[in-house]
């Protein structure tokens, strides 16, 4: 035997031998390949791909939204409608507020991965397409990277700044292949300050990660709807209920689908897999977006922002979700 190599697996780590001079032995080991990539089927692996296909839309529906309601009242009915339902499914589930320090963060978790990260997102997107949006967004775990290395929670590598620097290149390209000419400057950086609030909400809560995550995510919701409350009332805006049935369907879609289901099925997927495998849906959405995008909002898109998409999604990958191998020589 010359080696044994470790092969991470979602729902499992096995260790593949390989031989030399076994043709036998080497069909074994690419059948050994096949039952582990069988073993993605399961009803894990159709939770990850309805997490996927949920977030996909939430950036087309926002835009349709705004037809009918203001942008930052849009937003608070969104998050106030998710934030009765968490705090009955908490009450069902007799979930425990925290206390002390465990409280105050969770309130910061709120300030910035909600009320901070959504009133830029939803600001930004009155102008910037949904396909790009997405792109955009798809960068937090690569910006979660350096803010923990800031923190000193963890070690920045090589492949890090490699991938940061790829996905900045990438964020350029595609922000000069995009056909809309009414894409600012300004509405792109509220757009990536938004990405830096929610990967600085993910690293505050980081030395917490043992707290129960339904009532985190109801005392986040809480604060950041009434935020969002109040930079609506700030900005004038009318509050309105939605007087078509397509409207109150996108933002029963938005309140229940992403922000409670989407939430519960990525919380059901993080339980079975690794972390970091479950943070590969951050690279997939985007593409189930720029297809919804085309097909239902009509936007064009461009070779060049294709390019442009594709290197930012290959610079996060690469950056901060390639899993490591790890070679175990062993001598025979």
């Amino acid at each position: 035997m010359l080696g044994t190599v470790r092969v991470p697996y979602p729902e499992e780590s096995w260790v593949l031998s390989l031989y030399l001079a076994k043709k036998g032995t080497l069909k074994l080991a690419v059948f050994k390949h096949w039952s582990g990539f069988r073993s993605l089927l399961t009803l894990t692996f159709a939770a990850f791909v309805a997490v996927v296909v949920i977030n996909g839309g939430v950036s087309v529906a926002v835009r349709f939204s705004y037809v009918e309601l203001p942008t930052f009242w849009g937003a608070t009915l969104r998050f106030g409608a998710a934030t009765i339902i968490l705090w009955v499914l908490l009450a069902l589930f007799k979930g425990k507020i925290p206390h002390g320090r465990a409280l105050l963060t969770s309130l910061l978790f709120g300030v910035l991965g909600v009320g901070g990260a959504s009133s830029l997102m939803y600001w930004s997107l009155e102008t910037i397409p949904a396909s790009l949006h997405s792109i955009i967004v798809s960068v937090v775990p690569l910006l979660t990277l350096f803010f923990a290395f800031f923190h000193r929670l963890e070690t920045l590598n090589r492949r890090s700044v490699i991938g940061a620097f790829l996905a900045a290149g990438g964020v350029a390209i595609a922000y000069g292949g995009t056909v809309s000419g009414d894409v600012s400057v300004v509405r792109l950086l509220a757009l990536l300050l938004a990405a830096v609030c929610m990967a600085e909400a993910g690293v505050v809560m980081k030395p917490f990660a043992q707290l129960n995550p339904l009532a985190v995510s109801t005392i986040a919701a809480t604060v950041g709807t009434v935020m969002i409350a109040v930079v609506s009332i700030i900005a004038g805006e009318t509050w309105v209920l939605p007087s078509t049935a397509g409207m109150w369907w996108i933002l029963i879609y938005l309140a229940v689908g992403t922000s409670v289901l989407g939430f519960l099925l990525y919380l059901y997927v993080l339980k079975r897999w690794t972390a970091s495998a479950t943070s590969y849906s951050m690279v997939l959405i985007p593409l189930v977006t720029v297809v919804i995008a085309n097909v239902l909002a009509g936007e064009q898109i461009t070779w060049l922002f294709i390019i442009g998409g594709l290197l930012v999604l290959g610079g996060v990958w690469f950056g901060a979700l390639m899993p490591r191998r790890n070679y175990i020589d062993e001598k025979t």
